[in-house]
């Protein structure tokens, strides 16, 4: 056990380390998902994949109110404006709330949609299953918070790797999804309690004291970036919403086969400008400005650049790996799959104008774009669907993905006009 905990908290470059471990993290949470995928499609039938899909897309719905979109702010808390300990009593409460809300929507959803019983407890458990992971980022946080995105990207990578393992191999075993859910989320839990007793009191004189007057405050600070992330994740899924409301298991299943790659992009995007962040905050409030601008352009490119290369790479292997990953000719949706892969790169996007945006405090913002784009999913959604299905809710995502970027361009533009007015008046007045 020492070894392991030197292992974990020992680095030699910590800045080349951290990159290497984030990397890592991001790329198995990101291909989580496709290897269950992978096994469910040999282990049992096209069907049970489709309900694997719907579940794994709500669950992560769910973990967005859990995670109250507060890493970003945690991190990026240079001037420790709240402890350690109200960021994580504040996560007791959303992760609460996460499950509370889960419970309930599985039991309209079960009576709007006939879900058998079987399909609404695998719903639950992956709620469960992720509930986990809401836990997990409060701890990642202050690591990365206090410059240790290494130790943070050494546990998720450690965690991703052995669960993946214990859910394939339940499936393998036992041939039932629901079992071998049941199993990893308890598997999981206790891995994550392991790692975090080895690795926490090396961060304890961080921890600080708590009120519950700044616990509400928090709360009430992040509440624009989890309404913006809880919208945001709605309005990518909302397509599967209406698949699971019109069509059928094996049409999501499909849907969520290619549909899977997008939010690889994300991703993949994320882990290279997610090491960043603690750097720009500091070049932000430094005010170095054009240090902060020049390093946001360079994110910029790379975001472009990916989908770039993920788009050409999808239009000459993308349907054949696909086909072979997932055991089920994809065919007929080489051009659904490059479609919504250009949304995803807008996804990326989208997120690094958020990322971008938390820097600057001016989140709450954030709720304009995420709002507007939502009224439009929950009101296209089935329209697309109906009339094109698969193609129409591949068309109806990339559509909003390009408007939820043009809104949160003009909002981060204006938000840094207003900077400038402001920082002209303090010079203005010093002289």
């Amino acid at each position: 056990m020492s070894k392991l905990k030197h292992f974990l908290l020992t680095s030699k470059n910590i800045d080349k380390s951290s990159f290497i471990w984030n990397m890592a993290g991001s790329m198995l949470m990101a291909f989580q998902s496709v290897i269950m995928l992978m096994i469910i499609t040999r282990s049992l039938s096209l069907y049970e994949a489709g309900v694997f899909t719907l579940a794994y897309a709500s669950a992560n719905l769910f973990l967005n109110i859990g995670k109250y979109g507060m890493r970003n702010f945690q991190v990026s808390d240079v001037k420790h404006q709240f402890t350690f300990k109200d960021y994580y009593m504040s996560r007791i409460i959303t992760t609460v709330v996460m499950l509370l809300v889960s419970i309930v929507y599985v039991i309209i959803a079960s009576n709007q949609n006939h879900y058998n019983s079987n399909k609404s407890w695998v719903i639950i458990w992956m709620c469960l299953f992720k509930i986990i992971d809401s836990i997990e980022d409060v701890y990642l946080g202050l690591y990365q918070q206090e410059n240790r995105l290494d130790v943070a990207g050494k546990i998720l990578t450690i965690r991703m790797v052995f669960t993946i393992i214990v859910f394939a191999a339940g499936l393998i075993v036992f041939k039932d999804l629901l079992l071998s859910l049941i199993i990893a989320t308890i598997f999981t839990t206790l891995l994550l309690v392991f790692l975090v007793v080895l690795t926490y009191p090396d961060f304890k004189q961080y921890k600080g004291d708590s009120t519950w007057g700044r616990i509400w405050k928090l709360l009430q600070v992040c509440f624009p970036l989890f309404l913006g992330c809880f919208l945001a994740f709605y309005i990518g899924n909302a397509p599967k919403y209406a698949i699971d409301s019109l069509l059928n298991d094996e049409l999501q299943a499909c849907y969520g086969f290619i549909a899977m790659p997008v939010f690889v992009i994300g991703l993949l995007n994320n882990f290279i400008f997610s090491p960043m962040i603690a750097k720009m905050s500091v070049l932000w409030k430094d005010g170095e400005r054009k240090a902060f601008l020049r390093l946001f352009g360079i994110q910029a490119i790379i975001v472009v650049v990916i989908t770039v290369i993920c788009e050409i790479g999808a239009y000459l292997l993308g349907i054949p790996v696909l086909s072979l990953l997932y055991n089920t000719d994809l065919k007929p949706y080489k051009a659904e799959l490059l479609v919504l892969l250009l949304g995803g790169g807008f996804l990326a996007l989208s997120g690094l104008l958020v990322t971008i945006m938390t820097i600057l405090r001016i989140q709450g913002r954030q709720a304009i774009g995420y709002i507007i784009v939502a009224i439009f999913a929950y009101v296209l959604s089935p329209i697309f669907v109906k009339r094109y299905e698969i193609m129409g809710a591949s068309i109806l995502y990339l559509l909003l993905m390009i408007l939820l970027c043009a809104i949160f361009g003009v909002l981060l533009w204006l938000g840094l006009r207003d900077n400038n007015c402001n920082q002209n008046n303090i010079n203005e007045t010093n002289q």
